[in-house]
């Protein structure tokens, strides 16, 4: 007791010396930090990530490309209104109106206007004055931003200033490889969770695992029965009889505890019905998911339904033409444009998924069939695909 005492107050000296509250705000701040990463690259962190970092691109792309835009807007209508009053100089200079040369003045003044006006064009003016909705709103920057970390990229609008392309590229870098991770992800979990309501409302029978359990059941009885069979490692006739040179024998108990080859336990289909998911239902899936699409965008923008349709899939395939793109009802700053766009992002954003989750069904179904494929023709051994 003399001895632990001593022992307790030197370890009370030493940590008097070196005290550990110190320690305490660091070690909580990394797990903090270990908390905080792994909440942000869980499925809900990563929905949210994706979002707020749309939503951080939207306002810096407003602050970036709106004045410019604004700016441009400007130029135009003074230009316009320069060319209206030379216009009407080059008429009163005219005391007899000579029809030749006051056209001929005209178209000249003209075709400067016209040639004016595409630079303009090309330099981002929209054709909309200063008092009219923008492009650059935030719901157009949003839009912006989301197409930009999609890699849809429509066209329609696009930075125009040096700043706005440098944090383009930068966001880009930044935000492409995050909406892969959101998709492969979600895509995941998707495909999991519909393969286990695909399960459950077709009824499927647990046949397979109910033969895997028999197959495991008749593994262990069959070398329990051999275990206790087998004669000594000495070599006595008699097992009961003692000898210093034997081994002890495993029990029973022992054996059935024993660990089960991997191609009879495999926890995945151990008692579980495979769900075949058929591709016919994923492209189902995704057709119904276009289709209401198309409806939803007919209403929005005027658009024919085959106009919708088309659009959903350029827009899904991350193809991106820029042929059809939502127009002043989602851009501009008119009543619900907000309520709008927030629709119009939650279905890029779950349609996407939703490919992501039709492929990776797709993919496993494949592998399965051409697997099984292999196995008939005898390229593939039940070895190998417990090894895979």
């Amino acid at each position: 007791m003399t001895l632990e005492r001593k022992r307790s107050s030197r370890r009370s000296r030493r940590e008097g010396h070196h005290p550990t509250k110190k320690r305490r705000p660091a070690n909580k701040c990394k797990t903090c930090c270990r908390k905080f990463t792994a909440f942000m690259f869980s499925h809900v962190g990563l929905c949210g990530l994706v979002i707020g970092y749309s939503i951080m691109g939207a306002f810096a792309f407003r602050a970036l490309e709106a004045p410019y835009e604004e700016e441009k807007a400007s130029e135009v209508i003074e230009m316009r209104e320069q060319t209206v009053k030379r216009l009407w100089d080059i008429t009163c200079n005219y005391n007899v109106l000579y029809r030749e040369n006051w056209t001929r003045t005209v178209t000249s003044e003209i075709q400067d206007f016209q040639s004016a006006l595409i630079a303009a064009v090309r330099d981002g003016y929209d054709g909309k004055g200063v008092e009219a909705g923008q492009q650059w709103s935030f719901s157009g920057a949003f839009l912006y931003s989301l197409t930009v970390i999609t890699t849809i990229g429509y066209g329609n609008i696009a930075a125009k200033t040096n700043w706005g392309k440098v944090v383009t590229i930068l966001y880009a870098i930044i935000g492409i490889p995050l909406m892969f991770l959101y998709l492969t992800n979600i895509g995941d979990l998707l495909a999991k969770s519909f393969k286990y309501l695909y399960r459950r409302l077709c009824g499927c029978k647990p046949e397979d695992g109910r033969r895997r359990r028999h197959h495991a059941e008749h593994y262990r009885v069959h070398h329990i029965v051999l275990q206790e069979n087998a004669p000594n490692s000495h070599g006595s006739l008699d097992p009961t009889l003692p000898s210093k040179f034997a081994t002890p024998q495993p029990t029973a108990e022992e054996v059935k505890m024993e660990t089960i080859p991997d191609d009879l336990s495999e926890e995945g289909d151990y008692g579980k019905p495979r769900a075949n998911v058929p591709i016919t239902l994923c492209l189902a899936l995704i057709t119904g998911y276009i289709c209401g699409g198309a409806f939803l965008f007919s209403l929005w923008e005027g658009w024919n339904y085959l106009d919708g349709a088309y659009f959903c899939f350029v827009t899904l395939s991350t193809i991106g033409f820029g042929d059809l793109v939502p127009g002043d009802t989602v851009v501009s700053d008119t009543t619900g444009s907000q309520e709008k766009l927030v629709i119009c992002s939650l279905y890029v954003l779950g349609g996407m998924a939703l490919i992501a989750m039709c492929f990776n069904l797709v993919q496993e179904e494949v592998i399965f069939k051409m697997r099984n494929l292999g196995k008939r023709l005898g390229i593939v051994n039940d070895s190998d695909d417990s090894d895979d």
